[in-house]
């Protein structure tokens, strides 16, 4: 009697091989980081079982975790805002004092008396006696390299201060660039709590990593139990969109609170306005997830039944709800990315050119859209056109290329006329972005009759959306971009949207998995 095939897969003998052996890499770090890491790659052991309950506590936990850590960030943010404010506070006094100097008829005799104390004090001595205590208290001998840097850093003191040049500028009212402020005014480029940009980076990796998860694991515990509207038609059609608008009005709302957060510039209103919209995210999206399931069930009976044209328009929505999860996913990790520098954690060069440009930014901007085209009409009539095609995913593929290229290969198919056409997409391995056979599929691209990236079939080369330049001109695409570390909402920046799909136990089918962003996207790029 034949025996059912009970080979586990490649992927998860791949990863189990592996042991999620990237922790070594973080061990040198602190404890908390090493927890968020941890607690991210298990993701990975949970998807892997197939048990999405498990996937869905592992994603939990790593969603709970985050928000702890985050607040713990925020207490030293604080702390760190203090001591800057206090550090600001004496270095403005000293530079009033020093200025009332400068300006009086004393000028003269303090510089004076300034460079003989620093002839006599005697650096080198103190710097000696400074390393002896310090090696006495760590118990081990400080590098040499450390010694000499430091030794190399006051040498020619006296030089550098530039005492009498210092207080003719300072009389001048000039502040900048003194050399005598060096050692007492702030620096802004310097951090006094190094560490927070690294410990913020893992903390919204862990969160992103389990909203993420969390999406799928409530699609596939809902596709599991097959729940959905029996005998569906068109006039359902509208109860549907309703779900769809509904969530993309919610994530329209939180974005305009950001936007004008962002516009009155208050650190406490952006903190304010972009962590409840980030909670609301995380409590609205397993609903998303939930009626993706049920899209999902309904276009399989549809296309039994032969019911094509229902199964294309559910399918458009279906691929409408996808891209609303995956542009909440972003919008969730942009939102603890702006809390993290309100809260003065860290403010990295895109959010500083984000509230720079803020004013001049308007809200949304429409993407490019090509002409839409049906599959049964798309010939070479259209050489060179920019086109909008859309169909059911026949096959998905990644092959190997010459010179290492990558490229991923499509064959979408219109089951109303059983009509195919090819399209590719140029820096992109779509099996491993969770793009499956038997989703819908929406792209828009340049249609080529003999394509050099199809050998030469005729085919749709799909577009790549220059969101650098729109992000200029767009705040809803620059803020989805300040997740692009860790959550691309775009992949590869290719013009192609998908609905989302199962993730199949039979892991030797690439096109099959669903979740596969959970395996195979690094944590942080």
């Amino acid at each position: 009697m034949p025996q059912p095939n009970v080979r586990p897969s490649e992927t998860y003998l791949t990863l189990l091989r592996s042991q999620f052996d990237l922790l070594p890499a973080y061990r040198v770090q602190n404890p908390a980081l090493h927890r968020l890491f941890r607690e991210a790659l298990a993701i990975q052991k949970s998807l892997l079982t197939f048990s999405w309950s498990q996937l869905e506590q592992q994603a939990r936990r790593c969603l709970g975790l985050g928000y702890a850590e985050f607040r713990g960030l925020q207490s030293r943010g604080d702390k760190s805002s203090m001591l800057q404010q206090i550090d600001h506070r004496m270095g403005l006094e000293f530079l009033f004092v020093l200025r009332g100097i400068a300006i009086s008829d004393r000028r003269d005799q303090f510089a004076n008396n300034f460079e003989e104390g620093l002839q006599q004090s005697d650096p080198s001595g103190r710097l000696d006696r400074l390393l002896t205590k310090a090696e006495e208290m760590v118990g081990a001998e400080i590098p040499e390299s450390t010694v000499e840097r430091l030794r190399a850093r006051l040498a020619g003191i006296e030089t550098r201060a530039d005492i009498q040049a210092s207080m003719e500028r300072l009389a001048n009212g000039e502040t900048d660039n003194i050399g005598l402020l060096d050692a007492y005014l702030p620096n802004k480029n310097k951090s006094l709590n190094p560490g927070l940009a690294t410990h913020t980076d893992a903390v919204i990796m862990c969160l992103s990593r389990g909203l993420l998860a969390l999406a799928h694991a409530q699609f596939n515990n809902a596709l599991k139990a097959g729940e959905h509207k029996p005998g569906f038609s068109a006039a359902d059609i509208r109860e549907v969109k309703s779900v769809t608008h509904a969530f993309s009005s919610f994530l329209q709302g939180g974005q305009k609170q950001v936007y004008s957060a962002l516009l009155v510039g208050d650190p406490q209103n952006i903190t304010n306005a972009s962590l409840l919209f980030a909670g609301e995210i995380e409590r609205r999206l397993p609903a998303l997830a939930g009626a993706q399931a049920a899209m999902h069930t309904v276009i399989q009976a549809l296309l039994q039944r032969n019911s094509g044209g229902l199964a294309e328009r559910l399918g458009d929505i279906a691929v409408d709800a996808h891209f609303l999860t995956r542009k909440a996913i972003a919008c969730h990790t942009a939102c603890y990315r702006l809390a993290a520098s309100a809260c003065g954690l860290d403010t990295p060069k895109d959010i500083r050119d984000l509230q720079k440009n803020i004013a001049s930014i308007s809200f949304t901007t429409p993407l490019p859209n090509g002409k839409n085209v049906e599959l049964a009409k798309l010939n070479n009539d259209f050489e060179g056109e920019f086109v909008e095609v859309r169909g059911f995913i026949q096959e998905v593929t990644s092959p190997p290329q010459e010179g290492g290229m990558l490229l991923s290969h499509l064959k979408l198919q219109d089951p109303s006329s059983g009509a195919e056409a090819n399209a590719v997409v140029r820096f992109s391995h779509l099996p491993h972005a969770g793009v499956t056979k038997g989703a819908f599929c929406r792209l828009s691209g340049t249609f080529k009759k003999s394509s050099s990236l199809l050998s030469g079939r005729p085919g749709v080369e799909v577009d790549a959306l220059a969101l650098a330049d729109l992000g200029k001109n767009s705040f809803d695409v620059a803020f989805m971009r300040l997740a692009n570390r860790w959550f691309q909402p775009w992949r590869s920046n290719a013009n192609l949207y998908w609905s989302l799909g199962a993730q199949s136990a039979e892991g030797s089918d690439v096109a099959a998995q669903g979740a596969a962003e959970l395996l195979f996207t690094p944590l942080i790029r």
